[in-house]
């Protein structure tokens, strides 16, 4: 189609919630119901028209009263038990009567996640010869699916409690796919829904960078902090690492995720049969591997790669190890749930997650209102993620650990360290707002300089890791033996 169609969505919200325990399309989601994402997302992609599949009853009842504050229209599935189908053949039927609809976009109510981009990718990509088209999500997700007018008659195809899998499968020549390069997950349970608000606090953090940012990120967003990440691998007194130490033993392979420059790494490898740092950072690792160095420290093996490991073909999903570290990591992660099931996938006897009660870029939210003249969003940290674990049932344990506040080792220091989360352009206006709170607010105190005296509250989190069928067979780590 040259031109776009005259388009529809078609939103499913008849299913039952029996996973969920409750209505969840009226669960609150960053403190609005789970369906009214999705009819934000329709609205952002400009669609000339909605309708959304209601359950009978009070259910029903109590979402159309949501539906028609959006703007939407709605038709009621009498029958839901007949399964997904029935609920995709009443909408395509009711728009279908719409002779100036040329395509429908059909997606579920339960993915609050989607994106405007992602409905106008799809239409976008629909043409005379590929009248279905299926955004590819990047964790598996086949929604939204696009129709053109030429495939609304295949909706007679769908049986029972399916969706257009299986007219996909059996028409392969009419279907074109729309790659995403973002996750699009169900909320079916409850940590789902916390995973999902997560991933909506994430997404503001970093769209509301990108509407104040003045400079791009560089290639290596770290290079000019990597020294500020290097520790003593012989110190003592580290309480965050005496409380990681009490769970590895001398024959692990500890697989240490976003590893840095090797504070807790290096230290490790003194205990440990072998340690394998991953991250993405150039810098990072090569100040790791010149402190392993300088310390005669030969048991690391270094990985450069972001994790989670972006499918089986992906070198990271063949490594693995006896305890797995994610140290200070994990805040701006949007689809942590993945994330989570890479690493206990990855891991045969524990789990570790140290993080702050506040994010480590907190420090810089506090100059937001001075420099860009905004409050800022802030990253999920602790609390929410000891609620996930919670919710997907790994009983997590937490040793709660409260330090002084760190200080800068230079002035310089601590100007970089903050200057990097705010996105500022050295010599504008904005820089030079910064540079006169920093003078304001720095304290140079027993030879460092501190932005303030609070004290901060970190969480060792230590859980066992399901079975996760495979696991077992990965070369590199000793599970099993």
């Amino acid at each position: 189609m040259s031109e776009r169609p005259r388009a529809a969505g078609l939103i499913l919200a008849a299913g039952g919630s029996s996973r969920f325990g409750a209505a969840k399309l009226l669960a609150p989601l960053a403190g609005r119901p789970v369906l009214e994402h999705v009819l934000d997302a329709t609205r952002g992609a400009g669609l000339d028209r909605v309708l959304v599949v209601l359950p009978p009853g009070a259910d029903g009842d109590a979402l159309q009263s949501l539906v028609a504050a959006a703007g939407a229209g709605s038709a009621r599935n009498r029958n839901p038990e007949r399964g997904l189908s029935s609920s995709v053949r009443l909408g395509l039927e009711v728009l279908a009567e719409d002779e100036t609809i040329d395509a429908i976009v059909v997606m579920p109510g339960d993915q609050p996640l989607v994106r405007p981009g992602a409905i106008r990718a799809v239409l976008a990509a629909l043409g005379d010869r590929r009248p279905i088209v299926v955004a590819r999500h990047a964790d598996g997700s086949p929604n939204p699916v696009a129709l053109g007018r030429a495939a609304f008659g295949l909706a007679g195809e769908l049986t029972a409690d399916r969706g257009f899998g299986p007219i996909l499968a059996a028409h392969p020549e009419l279907v074109a796919d729309v790659p995403i390069d973002a996750p699009n997950p169900d909320v079916d349970t409850r940590a789902d829904l916390l995973a999902a608000d997560w991933a909506l606090r994430v997404r503001a953090n970093r769209e509301q960078v990108d509407r104040v940012r003045e400079i791009p990120d560089g290639a290596d967003f770290y290079a000019p902090v990597s020294g500020l990440f290097r520790d003593d691998p012989d110190r003592t007194g580290d309480e965050v690492l005496d409380a990681i130490e009490d769970h590895v033993r001398p024959t692990d392979v500890v697989l240490d995720v976003g590893a840095g420059a090797g504070r807790y790494a290096l230290p490790l490898a003194r205990r440990v049969r072998r340690v394998i740092a991953i991250d993405p950072s150039t810098a990072m690792l090569d100040a790791l591997r010149e402190d392993a160095a300088a310390h005669g420290i030969g048991n690391v093996e270094t990985v450069a790669g972001r994790w989670p490991p972006r499918g089986r073909d992906d070198p990271l999903a063949a490594i693995g190890g006896d305890v797995s570290l994610v140290s200070q990591l994990g805040y701006d992660v949007e689809a942590i749930g993945p994330f989570l099931d890479a690493l206990e996938e990855a891991t045969d006897r524990r789990c570790l997650f140290v993080l702050n009660e506040q994010s480590p870029a907190a420090a810089a939210s506090s100059f937001w209102p001075a420099v860009h003249d905004q409050a800022r969003s802030e990253l999920p940290a602790l609390t929410e993620l000891l609620a996930i674990l919670d919710a997907r049932g790994s009983s997590p344990a937490v040793s709660s650990i409260t330090r002084p506040a760190r200080p800068y080792a230079s002035f310089e220091d601590a100007r970089s360290a903050v200057e990097r989360q705010l996105w500022v352009r050295p010599g504008g206006e904005r820089y030079e707002r910064f540079v006169r709170e920093l003078e304001r607010r720095a304290m140079e105190r027993d030879g460092g300089w501190y932005l303030d005296d609070a004290p901060r509250r970190i969480g060792v989190v230590s859980w066992r890791p399901g079975d996760v069928e495979g696991k077992r067979d990965r070369p590199g780590t000793t599970a099993g033996r």
